[in-house]
């Protein structure tokens, strides 16, 4: 703190006390005024001001604490010293506050916690406990199980209810619109064989077949923002699930003027009729290998077909009409094709190996093919008139969609956008381990998914604010930075407290200047209650 006499181009002077202050970002300290004395030309009206600058920066420098001194010198004058992350604590509680900081929830600070830990050491509650006190955050196994047993389902359709109205909120703020929602169905094992009314045996999309599982069915926007989920049971047929979701979030949100693009597997005549008479446009994957002679027909004629302008890949597309009322929009790429033939040469030099031997622990995945059959004595053949079928659909594939007079690049684009529910997935299962899942309380099952649920939107909103900063960092990236913002906490002799800041990453500055976090001061004395 001191006093400046600036010069005016006018000839006079003005009497500032100035601080200087430090930034993360900047190598040398930024100078802030605190206030303003007056300006003059006279000599002695600035000696005057002057007098009253210095009066008032002492009455200041009075006032405030005096600054304690650490000195070491042997190993007795420490007390105690410990390290421990707030990389997360500053990224995620912040998110976590901004979202929920309105949610009427008694002990909401626990869930804040048990959320930030679901994303920085994802595991068992158990362990959760263990690993609390390296990120500053302080759990017990026990307050953790009574606060999930406390995590009942008005509670959890109120949770869903904020995240869906932020997202909303994050795409107004931003000029976008939930236009289109992407829906998408995973499977969620457990360890252990024991069946119940929502877990049960069913297709693994794990491949974990001998463990019971639940179905979780998500819905995201363009942007990879999450809308809403709902758990089904294990064994639960996946096209039976899209109506039943979509009854459910139609109590809680508008979806009607979105558009809803899912894959292959919900393509069945009563959801496409659901959704037609619910006027619910829809953008599903088609499967033109099992369409009736007469599109198949339509698709290989190349009349009608129209270039779609792509760069990269010769696409070209036409609308074929379909007896139900709405369109296939057939595509065909060359860039497919040359991909498709390259895959089936590749299967058939596989399958060559095999065929002098016995088909019994031949039939891997690389010969479970269309094209390839087994004799009555076991033997493997090559079906050349099944192979000549699947090589005309070599490069073709097709959209379903009851949007009249849509584009077809429009709607080429709104389904490759299906890998945001995937990239969702991805994070739950790796980043934030939902899975296995050790519980067997329904009540703790639901408070289980909508932790994680809590934990993947924060991550989302996160990416999401940095990408609208020009910051584009995959979350792995970012948690792996994150983990290396740390703290060493001191406590000498006489019981007082410092905290000196480990070097951190440089690359984390703009992540928490573009979030609007504080940087840490590299030391300060710390006030222990």
């Amino acid at each position: 703190m001191f006093v400046r006499i600036k010069k005016n181009k006018s000839g006079s002077q003005t009497v500032l006390l100035i601080k200087g202050e430090r930034h993360p970002d900047k190598k040398h300290c930024i100078p802030k005024i605190i206030k303003n004395f007056g300006v003059s030309r006279d000599a002695k009206v600035i000696d005057e001001l002057k007098k009253q600058a210095e009066e008032y920066k002492a009455k200041l420098e009075a006032e405030s604490p005096k600054a304690k001194i650490l000195k070491i010198i042997t190993g007795d004058d420490v007390k105690s010293c410990c390290s421990y992350n707030v990389g997360f604590s500053d990224i995620y509680q912040n998110a976590f506050n901004k979202v929920f900081g309105k949610l009427e929830l008694k002990n909401i600070n626990r869930l804040r916690d048990l959320v930030t830990m679901r994303i920085a050491a994802p595991s068992s509650k158990l362990r959760t406990a263990n690993l609390a006190d390296e990120y500053g955050i302080a759990l017990n196994v026990d307050n953790i199980y009574k606060f999930m047993d406390k995590l009942n389902i008005p509670t959890i359709e109120s949770i869903k209810q904020t995240i869906y109205q932020h997202t909303a909120k994050l795409l107004n703020n931003h000029k976008e619109k939930l236009d289109v929602l992407f829906y998408d169905l995973t499977t969620i094992y457990f360890e252990t064989g024991t069946q119940d009314e929502i877990r049960d045996f069913g297709f693994s999309k794990d491949g974990k077949h001998q463990h019971v599982q639940i179905m979780l069915a998500v819905i995201v926007t363009k942007e990879g923002l999450p809308v809403d989920y709902e758990e089904f049971p294990g064994n639960c047929y996946e096209g039976h699930t899209l109506i039943p979701v979509l009854n459910k979030i139609k109590k809680r949100y508008n979806i009607d003027k979105s558009v809803l693009v899912a894959d292959a597997a919900l393509m069945n005549k009563i959801n496409l009729s659901e959704l037609d008479q619910r006027g619910i446009q829809y953008v599903i994957a088609a499967r033109i290998k099992n369409a009736k002679k007469n599109i198949k027909d339509l698709i290989f004629n190349t009349e009608g077909y129209q270039d779609m302008g792509f760069v990269s890949d010769n696409i070209k597309a036409k609308a074929i009409p379909t007896d139900e009322g709405d369109l296939i929009v057939s595509y065909h790429s060359s860039n497919r094709a040359r991909k498709d033939k390259h895959d089936r040469t590749k299967a058939l030099e596989k399958i060559k190996k095999h065929i002098d031997s016995t088909a019994k622990s031949k039939l891997t995945s690389s010969l479970k093919k269309p094209y390839v059959k087994v004799s009555k004595n076991c033997k493997i053949n090559i079906d050349y008139n099944k192979l000549d079928t699947d090589q005309k659909f070599d490069g073709f594939f097709g959209l379903r969609t009851n949007i009249k007079n849509a584009n077809p690049a429009d709607l080429l684009a709104s389904y490759r956008g299906l890998w945001q529910v995937e990239q969702t997935f991805r994070i739950a299962k790796n980043n934030l381990e939902i899975r296995p899942v050790f519980h067997y309380s329904p009540r703790r099952i639901r408070a289980h998914f909508v932790i994680c649920y809590i934990a993947l939107a924060l991550v989302r909103y996160v990416c999401f604010s940095l990408k609208r900063n020009s910051i584009d960092i995959p979350c792995e990236r970012l948690h792996l930075l994150l983990g290396k913002m740390r703290k060493t906490l001191l406590v000498d002799s006489n019981d007082e407290a410092f905290e000196f800041l480990e070097d951190p990453p440089s690359e984390l500055i703009p992540v928490y200047m573009a979030l609007k976090i504080n940087w840490h001061p590299k030391f300060q004395h710390k006030v222990i209650l």
